[in-house]
């Protein structure tokens, strides 16, 4: 089930790399793994033992933010390590910064950094 999940994120992210490249911003939620989150909506502190593991291991990675939206995270082609470097705060509330494109109802946030928030 989890590789049928991989592979639809995959072919969703590459229709979303011809997507206009929108606003420069950052976005605070909690870093999940989708499978898990999507699935059985398992997120929050007893969850992210699993989710870093999860996303280290090829899951694919979005932010809940604080307002119930969830928005899938993707690694900037020119710099992968901020992206990378986020997989170590899956189940943690952090701020996202990057840029915003939106494509057939779907957010995505190709990241460029990080920081932990309160």
């Amino acid at each position: 089930m989890r590789t049928l999940v991989s592979l639809s994120v995959l072919v969703l992210l590459a229709s979303l790399c011809t997507a206009a490249i929108g606003d420069e911003g950052s976005w605070t939620g909690e870093v999940v793994d989708l499978a898990c989150y999507v699935a059985n909506g398992a997120h929050g502190e007893d969850h992210a033992g699993c989710a870093k593991s999860c996303v280290k291991n090829g899951q694919p990675m979005g932010l809940l933010t604080d307002d119930g939206t969830l928005v899938l995270l993707a690694a900037d082609h020119k710099n992968g390590e901020p992206f990378e470097q986020l997989k170590d705060h899956a189940g943690d509330k952090v701020e996202v910064m990057g840029s915003l494109a939106e494509k057939g109802g779907m957010k995505i946030v190709t990241v460029t950094g990080s920081k932990a928030s309160s």
